[in-house]
């Protein structure tokens, strides 16, 4: 399971309520589990709108055994909502953990990096897919690629909410994260209680990335998100995440959500 998709499976966003432009604040607690043992906790808040959206994610993991990494990682994010999905403007990945240690800047513009970097620096591998300057065009950034938007003004919990693929740029490899509808179920956590859709989801590597390493994920069908909406705008932002791993499941569980104001459809108990 790669860091920026677990990055990706928690990320979501939060506001300040704005007359104006609808702004909703959300944030969100989590526990990650592998196999039924707790290996970290996770974290989101920020701001978001029909029109921007900034966001922070934080992660800490225990390391329970040598198969998982112990250590921090943080990212942030920010940028504008338009045509029904995010357009990412700053994207910043910081990672410390005892297998992996990374920073990742991107500055983006039109769904173009116009700058990035990552460091350390890593030599490319006789079997690395060439990633290419077209590979870093029309993409999104792994935490815009946790907010989902759906057009229109029918029901956001939906499965016209599941229904797309997003095109990611981590600052490593591009891939493809895809999604379909399952079903919709109601889920109560402390802060919410609602209906939240749940899609599958498939990983689909593009270039960038080492063919050997990325197959099981690339194959792995036990891949789904729930998505709940934020009230107020027409967006839904990850509530539970489970992908099967080698060495079991892995479900990142909310213990606490707060998706904006009171609504039809979310009950926010502060």
């Amino acid at each position: 399971m790669s860091r920026s998709s677990l990055l990706a499976g928690i990320a979501a966003f939060a506001a300040i309520a704005s007359p104006a432009a609808a702004i909703e604040a959300v944030s969100g607690r989590y526990e990650i589990m592998i196999g039924g043992l707790q290996v970290g906790v996770a974290g989101f808040e920020g701001r978001i709108s029909n029109d921007s959206y900034e966001t922070s994610v934080s992660v800490r993991l225990s390391g329970v055994s040598r198969l998982i990494a112990s250590g921090r990682g943080s990212a942030t994010a920010s940028g504008r909502i338009a045509g029904g999905r995010a357009v990412p403007a700053n994207y910043a990945l910081t990672l410390n953990t005892t297998q992996q240690n990374e920073a990742i800047r991107m500055a983006m513009s039109g769904g173009a990096v116009r700058t990035f970097s990552a460091e350390p620096a890593k030599p490319e591998a006789p079997d690395q897919v060439p990633l290419t300057a077209s590979h870093r065009q029309g993409v999104l950034d792994p935490l815009a690629a946790a907010l989902f938007v759906v057009a229109g003004s029918g029901p956001t919990v939906s499965a016209e909410a599941c229904a797309r693929t997003f095109p990611v740029f981590d600052g490593r490899q591009r891939y493809d994260l895809a999604f379909s509808y399952s079903r919709t179920e109601e889920l109560k956590v402390p802060g919410y209680s609602g209906p939240a859709v749940v899609c599958n989801a498939r990983y689909r590597p593009i270039a960038g990335h080492r063919p050997a390493q990325t197959q099981g994920m690339e194959q792995n069908r036990d891949m789904q998100i729930w998505l709940a909406p934020v009230a107020g705008t027409r967006a839904l932002v990850p509530a539970r995440i489970m992908i099967r791993t080698p060495v079991g499941m892995a479900q990142i569980e909310p213990t606490k959500l707060e998706l904006g104001s009171p609504t039809s459809t979310a009950s926010i108990n502060r």
